[in-house]
């Protein structure tokens, strides 16, 4: 009797799950933070000056699993109490357009959460020379290493 195995699922993305039920490839998680990035640029109108993609370690070992980040930079405001009010006002129109508050992500910015997708609005900061928005994807890209994660590059989002 002959026994044959076949490899496929979740085996092919990597042999080891490191507690990820339901892992992403590292193309899916990247494309889960540029199409999450494309909306909020769509939806807010945003005039961009540059938008950049990065893969991140979930844990300080800089293992996986990893998760895409997407990085959107856009113009100063004229003052920081005007850059406040900005994105105060492009809070609420996200939230308008289905983006929640409801996320566990920590960070001392405005947050919203959509699509398990997590936006953080960066305040402005003095010597600065652009505002921005991260966009966090998923915990669950268990193919990338340290090694292969590579550095940031740029995204066209037309």
């Amino acid at each position: 009797m002959t026994v044959a195995a076949l490899t496929s699922g979740c085996d092919a993305v990597s042999s080891k799950s490191y507690g990820v039920s339901d892992p992403l490839t590292p193309e899916q998680s990247k494309t889960q933070v540029v199409d999450a990035a494309r909306e909020i640029v769509q939806t807010l109108k945003l005039d961009t000056s540059a938008v950049v993609f990065r893969r991140s370690s979930c844990n300080d070992q800089h293992e996986a699993p990893f998760r895409g980040v997407v990085r959107i930079k856009y113009p100063l405001a004229s003052s920081f109490e005007a850059s406040g009010s900005e994105v105060e006002q492009m809070v609420q129109q996200l939230k308008s357009n289905g983006w929640g508050e409801n996320t566990d992500f920590k960070t001392h910015a405005s947050s919203l959460a959509k699509n398990q997708v997590v936006a953080v609005f960066n305040p402005q900061a003095k010597g600065t020379v652009n505002r921005s928005i991260e966009l966090y994807g998923e915990c669950r890209d268990v193919t990338t290493t340290k090694d292969s994660a590579g550095t940031t590059e740029h995204v066209d989002l037309g």
